[in-house]
């Protein structure tokens, strides 16, 4: 069993831990991982723990304008992401609330459908941090959906889902073929499971 399925079976796995193993499952060396929990730790020990909540949103928007530039063609893996300073909006999510974690800020991962964003636990969710849009703090009514607290899970089969289809846009069946295995092996619903298991399917007929 890999660390990847270990943890997945986990109830509620830290997004860090989570995020460095699925990149591992994908290739990433023990250089890579390694450079990426060191840098998660030096942009960690730059954030100032005697923060209110808002005040902390507003540091992670600055952070992410400053170090993790959003970017639609950009990586979804952590590592990637630490060592370039940019990256898919939604791997930037998980990357900031790795770093606002480890400094033991009560932030974590809001999201519907495809999207992620970033909420703090501490104060009702007047403002939220979107990684697309790291100009300002968003007020979440101006998204027009009920958005809900994401777990490691969930924001790995996020991940997971966007890879799965760039790898195929990109024509590499299979690094999307692996995305798609990878994603089966996260604990959902039978309906995601179902709708998962076509899309694998797919994919193995494409590739043969």
């Amino acid at each position: 069993m890999s660390e990847f399925t270990r943890l997945a079976g986990q109830q509620c796995p830290p997004h860090e831990s989570l995020a460095l193993e699925l990149a591992a499952e994908l290739g990433a060396d023990g250089v890579a991982l390694s450079a990426a929990r060191r840098t998660i730790g030096v942009l960690a020990r730059g954030l100032d723990e005697a923060q209110e909540p808002e005040v902390q949103l507003e540091a992670l928007r600055a952070l992410v304008a400053r170090a993790m530039r959003p970017a639609r063609e950009g990586g979804y893996l952590l590592p990637d992401i630490m060592r370039e300073g940019r990256g898919h909006p939604v791997g930037v999510a998980v990357a900031i609330v790795s770093v606002a974690q480890r400094a033991g800020w009560s932030v974590d991962l809001v999201g519907h459908n495809m999207k992620l964003y970033i909420a703090h636990r501490e104060m009702p969710p007047v403002v939220i941090l979107d990684p697309a849009r790291p100009e300002s703090l968003t007020d979440p009514r101006e998204l027009g959906v009920d958005l809900s607290w994401r777990c490691a899970h969930e924001a790995t089969g996020v991940i997971l889902r966007h890879l799965t289809a760039a790898s195929e846009r990109s024509g590499d069946l299979t690094r999307s073929l692996g995305a798609s295995a990878l994603l089966l092996s996260l604990p959902v619903d039978e309906g995601s499971r179902a709708a998962q298991s076509q899309v694998h399917q797919r994919l193995l007929s494409r590739l043969n």
